[in-house]
């Protein structure tokens, strides 16, 4: 089965903030091409060798943007066989780079999440280090395919803490991992979810906690539910961050998923005998 990708990118300061840290990758696009005028962080592809990532930059003003930036092009798309080998070597190269970085502006310190979406042979894995998120909606149901490092996501992994605690608590801006780490300090170990098969209506977001922080898991669904192109989709939840108040920066990416079907079936529908079918 051969699906088509129809994906969106949208990115925005925020309210509050004086720059926007944040980074994106989608079909070889960053956060600059937008900034540019070219209005073109959008995407109709196959999902062959297909990558998408959201990052959130920390350090403030040049030193957080440049780490964001650093995390978005240590990624490559690969093959589904490739994925997890590929995955770890870009985080490894993505966190050597800015800790590099770092070396090389006096100590300054610096650093990103980062939160990747891979798909080839109809399937998905999601991989992230930090609190910026991946998100699949199916049939009417929102699920969380990465992991929350920070403290609060933690307590909900011991049982102290439900979700919906987390997302209040003063805990969850308190990372326990991310990229711009030197490795005396810790070992950095990516989460990598279990590849998702790809089904026909199946909705993915990425997205960083500019948009989580500001906007209910409720909103989010109601949003991603509606009839609408990834693109509308993408400006209306970055609509609603800043209506909450905007207190950070705010990227999304809206992916939806379709199955790619025989010119005679789009055109005429499923009405072919099961013969024809299967020619």
């Amino acid at each position: 089965m051969k699906f088509k990708i129809d994906g969106a990118a949208r990115t925005h300061t925020g309210r509050v903030r004086s720059n926007n840290e944040d980074n994106f990758y989608l079909l070889g696009r960053y956060r600059e091409d937008v900034e540019k005028g070219e209005d073109e962080a959008v995407c109709r592809a196959a999902d062959r060798r297909f990558l998408a990532a959201v990052a959130d930059g920390m350090g403030g003003e040049e030193q957080g943007e440049r780490a964001s930036l650093m995390a978005v092009k240590a990624l490559k798309p690969c093959t589904f066989e490739e994925i997890k080998a590929e995955a770890v070597s870009a985080v490894d190269k993505a966190n050597r780079e800015i800790c590099e970085e770092i070396e090389g502006r006096g100590g300054r310190r610096m650093g990103s999440t980062l939160v990747s979406l891979y798909m080839d042979e109809g399937k998905a894995v999601c991989c992230n280090v930090g609190d910026s998120r991946a998100y699949l909606l199916r049939e009417g149901r929102l699920s969380q395919l990465s992991v929350d490092h920070n403290k609060a996501g933690r307590m909900v992994e011991l049982g102290v803490l439900t979700p919906e605690q987390a997302a209040r608590h003063p805990s969850r801006h308190e990372l326990t991992q991310h990229l711009g780490i030197f490795a005396d300090e810790m070992v950095i170990e990516p989460a990598m979810s279990q590849p998702v098969e790809l089904a026909d209506g199946d909705l993915f977001l990425l997205c960083s906690d500019g948009l989580t922080d500001m906007v209910s898991p409720k909103e989010l669904k109601a949003v991603l539910s509606g009839r609408a192109t990834s693109r509308e989709m993408a400006e209306k939840l970055v609509e609603l961050a800043l209506a909450g108040g905007g207190r950070d920066n705010v990227t999304v990416i809206v992916l939806q998923i379709q199955e790619k079907k025989p010119v005679w079936q789009r055109l005429f529908g499923r009405t072919g005998s099961q013969e024809e079918e299967s020619v």
